[in-house]
């Protein structure tokens, strides 16, 4: 097997210019507090180290910034040429501002060298300590970063864990000065490069310097010089931009040309990093500080801001509203003159209650600025929005990853929700990219905001499914929620890769996209593949996306030799192309039969893009532009791919070890993982050869044998639980062994007596049973609930619980439900906080519940609606048993729901204590 890779000490070699860049955000995106990041990508004419001390003689032949084929983020690198003596340091600094020492603070540099052991080192003040030697000045310390050991190789010096190297250097101190020495409120001011590896010729080339948070900036150094925008890692002069962003039907339109938002919210990546990702718009808020604004500007994106509406109070009057409006007018001000913004944002989560004050700050929106879109994230209330402020862009997002609504019905509710909106609206969709909050808490007892120290999901091909499965759900314009989580420190450098890659497939696929018709999604000749087919002008875009069984936890190998797609309504000129940034091929196994056209796409994984179109051979038509997007991304596409499927083994490698040291082993493991670290190094040789294309493909199926075993590992733990949920740690692959440890828990235990009264529905039906409420929601659906105890065929005793939706019209029901939530909650039982317990329920439909993509629902107050049993078919009595353990508040409580129209009976519901056998 080839070598293992630590999952948190990588290795970056060979990186393109656009992997360079994406590479610096992964230890800088946690600057997300509103305080700036230092970057410095020596793209000027001037150095900016500055030569300091040094006890080895040596004579500078150069030093300069030099155009760079090889640069490791855009065109330059800084170069130093130096004839050196014996010695042991030779320093070169740069000054950084004030960066404050803490865990998390990120300092990084990228060097190349043609000789080893050149270092890192910080110089930190202690604001607190007079210099012994000069009572007039601060005290000043150094700490020791990574040394370079990769000769010839770009590679990415580091200073690890900050707090513990100062609390190394504190003890020295002490021990010199034999007293305290108080680093309260330390920074580090200055970055220093020891240079020296040895007598003789010296060459060193540095680029991409990034450290943050910072609470003060020195002045950034020679300005940046702008270069083409269509080159990846470089800064973009500022564009020129339309006059005019306007809605056009259910189209963004930016001066005549439509235009597909890629967009992802700031909060504190670099934005450079996020612009070489191929991002092409960003969300910003009120706190964002005018240079920042200044520099997304400068590097070509559209900005969404989002800004605190005025809270008109009750009462007031008309001077107090024009007052606040005139405030609130100057927060747009900020933004507005800038030229780049693309809409303005109203809120998210937004519901059907919130529109008359939703639309009382649309109205303070278009008093600024009259002439730019609104975008709104909503949940319900869809007609009431897009009718009343229209023009709208209508955004809708929901989380389906770890939870029980699988892809199949994340589709569904992605093109039901569109449905409920009013015709032609342009829809666009945030994406999830990492892990809730929710999830966080319950299962690594921590908020999302902090840190991991073992991998984390989700995983980067479940951002691929969604992704695809929100294009051809005929989205418009897609969201990726969160960048914290594509941080080192959140384990999501996987993710970011697979976002750049997704980005540069949707920049290529953009004129079908806009341009398309009513998507329909169609069956193949997989079971577990569905295919959007998008009809436009002058092609038809054909989407097959693997949404499998389970995917939501964790995806199977979701690929194929071979994926037979019929697809209807083909024009008889058209002919089938497979397009991706790694390759543009024709598609030859192909043939016209009853139905449509008939074509067999060879080595299918994942997703695929299918476009039939009649113009080969024409030079301003559709293949030849793909072929030269292909052409300039494919260098970049191959990295970005070798660079994911190098951080998928490693983070599967590491849970796998775990897994195989906690006594289960999967049998093919280390087979499927020498597998893949075989296509690994085969995509490294063909990218080194300059085979691009092949270098792609190979990463592409590195990546399968790890998803093999991942699904198999999964299989495996799951199959004595009535449901994936039954376990909160049996959710994802990277959550495994923390499931294990909490099975076996489980099975050292026995359930004891039953604490959950009434739970057998066998009250009188004129008697409430104490504790238990029903909740209804304000319908927006002209439906009737109804719930009550029935003895229709109870599992136990004479009666049972019946929960029911109908459609006032039988003859014309509704296809999709708005907002139709029924409920019965259970009395909260008081128990030992941390405590284990098994809760059970009986369920029963007796018909397939419809117009939802959620139908009957059972879960617990520990899980929460998330960890819900998702039920929407017909089935006999089933018992499903989860197994939880007590919240801090001591209490835990079961709901039983209904939203969708149709009938659910439930029947012995228990919550029993877990004790030791």
């Amino acid at each position: 097997m080839g070598k293992q890779t630590d999952w948190r000490k990588r290795n970056y070699f060979g990186l393109s210019v656009g992997a360079a860049a994406m590479a610096s955000l992964f230890l800088l995106a946690l600057a997300g507090n509103g305080q700036p990041v230092v970057q410095q990508g020596f793209e000027g004419r001037d150095p900016v180290w500055v030569a300091g001390p040094a006890d080895a003689k040596y004579k500078e032949i150069a030093h300069k910034i030099i155009d760079d084929p090889a640069a490791h983020g855009g065109q330059r690198s800084e170069y130093f040429q130096l004839q050196v003596e014996q010695g042991s340091f030779i320093h070169y600094t740069y000054d950084v501002g004030r960066a404050p020492v803490a865990d998390d603070l990120n300092v990084g540099v990228w060097v190349k060298a043609n000789r080893p052991n050149l270092q890192l080192f910080c110089r930190v003040v202690l604001p607190r300590e007079r210099d012994p030697q000069h009572i007039d000045q601060v005290l000043t310390t150094v700490v020791r970063g990574d040394a370079y050991e990769l000769v010839g190789r770009w590679q990415q010096l580091t200073l690890r864990q900050p707090v513990k190297r100062l609390r190394e250097q504190q003890q020295l101190l002490q021990a010199a000065v034999k007293r305290d020495v108080n680093t309260t409120d330390a920074y580090v001011d200055r970055i220093v490069l020891n240079v020296y590896g040895g007598p003789g010729q010296t060459d060193v080339w540095t680029d991409d310097l990034e450290i943050g948070p910072v609470l003060e900036t020195r002045p950034a150094g020679p300005p940046t010089q702008p270069a083409g925008r269509d080159v990846p890692g470089t800064l973009a002069s500022r564009p020129h931009r339309a006059s005019e962003v306007k809605l056009t039907g259910n189209n963004l339109v930016i001066g005549d040309k439509k235009f597909f938002m890629r967009a992802i919210r700031h909060q504190g990546a670099p934005l450079k990093t996020l612009r070489d990702a191929r991002f092409n718009t960003i969300w910003l808020d009120e706190t964002t500080p005018p240079d920042l604004i200044e520099h997304a500007i400068d590097l070509g994106f559209w900005i969404v801001p989002s800004l605190t509406p005025p809270d008109q109070p009750e009462g007031a009057t008309p001077a107090q509203v024009t007052a606040l409006n005139e405030a609130f007018g100057r927060k747009v001000g900020q933004f507005i003159h800038l030229d780049a913004v693309l809409a303005w944002d109203l809120g998210a989560n937004l519901q059907q209650e919130q529109y008359q004050k939703v639309s009382r700050t649309a109205g303070a929106f278009r008093q600024a600025d009259p002439m730019r879109p609104l975008a709104a994230d909503v949940w319900d209330g869809y007609l009431s929005y897009t009718r009343g402020l229209d023009p709208l862009m209508l955004g809708v997002h929901r989380w389906p990853l770890m939870t029980t609504l699988d892809l199949g019905g994340y589709k569904d509710w992605l093109v039901g929700r569109r449905r409920l909106a009013s015709p032609d609206t342009f829809c666009w969709t945030w994406i999830q990219t990492h892990l809730p909050d929710w999830y966080s808490n319950l299962v690594y007892g921590q908020s999302g905001a902090q840190g991991f120290s073992e991998p984390v999901g989700p995983q980067a091909e479940q951002i691929r499914l969604m992704t695809y499965i929100a294009l051809g759900s005929g989205y418009k314009g897609v969201g990726y929620w969160s960048d914290r989580f594509l941080a080192d420190s959140h384990t999501g450098r996987d993710r970011l890769l697979a976002l750049a890659l997704l980005n540069q497939e949707m920049e290529m696929l953009e004129p079908l996209l806009v341009g398309a018709e009513e998507p329909k999604w169609i069956d193949t000749g997989l079971p577990e593949v569905k295919a959007a087919v998008i009809r436009s002008e002058k092609a038809v875009l054909v989407l097959p996306v693997w949404i499998g069984t389970n995917s939501q936890y964790v995806p199977g190998q979701s690929a194929s030799a071979k994926l037979a797609v019929v697809v209807p309504q083909i024009p008889p000129t058209m002919q089938p192309w497979e397009v991706s940034p790694g390759y543009v091929r024709s598609l030859p196994d192909w043939k016209r039969v009853t139905g449509g056209v008939l074509v067999n796409v060879p080595e299918f994984s994942l997703t695929s893009a299918i476009v039939f179109t009649a113009d080969p051979g024409n030079p301003t038509g559709l293949i030849p532009r793909f072929q030269e997007q292909q052409r300039r991304m494919s260098k970049t596409a191959a990295q970005w791919a070798h660079d994911q499927a190098l951080e998928e083994i490693a983070k599967v490698e590491h849970v796998y070890e775990e897994l195989d040291k906690a006594g289960h082993p999967l049998p093919d493991g280390k087979q499927l993982l020498q597998k893949a670290h075989a296509y690994l190094e085969s995509s490294e040789k063909q990218r080194v050869n300059g085979d691009h294309g092949e270098a792609y493909l190979e990463a592409q199926r590195a990546m399968r044998p790890l998803r093999i075993l991942m699904r198999a590992e999964w299989d495996k733990a799951v199959k004595d639980l009535t449901t994936p949920v039954a376990s909160p740690y049996a959710l994802s692959y990277f959550t495994l062994p923390r499931h294990y440890e909490f099975w076996q828990d489980v099975q050292q235990r026995r359930a004891g007596t039953n604490v959950l009264p009434d739970g057998d529905f066998e009250a009188a039906g004129d008697k409430a049973p104490d504790g238990w409420l029903m909740e209804e929601v304000p319908s927006l659906d002209d439906v009737v609930l109804s719930a009550q105890r029935v003895k229709d065929e109870p599992k136990v005793g004479r009666q049972c619980l019946m929960l029911e939706i109908k459609a006032k019209d039988g003859v014309r029901p509704p296809l999709e439900l708005e907002r139709s939530y029924l409920a019965i909650h259970s009395p909260a039982v008081r128990l030992q906080p941390g405590s284990l317990v098994k809760i059970s329920g009986w369920v029963k439909i007796p018909a397939a519940i419809g117009a939802t993509t959620d139908g009957a629902l059972l879960f617990d107050s520990a899980g929460g609606e998330p960890l819900a049993l998702r039920m929407t078919g017909k089935t006999e009595w089933k018992q499903y048993t989860v197994y939880r353990k007590v919240p801090a508040s001591g209490a835990i409580n079961v709901t039983m729901a209904l939203q969708g129209l149709g009938k659910v009976y439930f029947d012995d519901i228990r919550i029993e204590p877990m004790a030791a056998r």
